[in-house]
C-alpha cells in the first residue's frame, strides 16, 4: 500500500483556509508565527512535516481549537490575497 500524506495536506488546507479567512497574506500571518513566508508556504503546499507543537502555535496564533486544522474540506483554491502596503 502507497504511504498517503493525507493528513498532512488537510493541515496544509486548513492553514491556507483559516490565513485567508482572517485576510492575512502569507508574509503577515508567518509575522505573527515569528517563521518565514518561505517555510510558510511549504507548510501550506504540504511540502513539510510539522511538529505537533508547531500545529498547535498554529492555532492559538490563528485562534482555533486544534482539531478545527484537520477537518476535512474542499480545497482552496489557489488564490492570493494582496499584499498589503506598508505605511512610511
Amino acid at each position: 500500500m502507497k504511504y498517503q500524506k493525507k493528513a498532512r495536506k488537510i493541515l496544509a488546507n486548513n492553514i491556507k483556509y483559516y490565513r485567508l479567512k482572517k485576510g492575512l497574506s502569507q508574509e503577515e500571518l508567518a509575522e505573527l508565527l515569528e517563521t518565514t513566508p518561505v517555510y510558510l508556504s511549504s507548510l501550506e503546499n504540504a511540502k513539510r512535516n510539522i511538529r505537533l507543537d508547531y500545529i498547535e502555535h498554529i492555532a492559538n496564533i490563528l485562534e482555533l481549537n486544534i482539531k478545527e486544522l484537520f477537518i476535512e474540506r474542499e480545497n482552496v483554491e489557489k488564490k492570493k490575497r494582496p499584499r498589503r502596503k506598508k505605511i512610511k
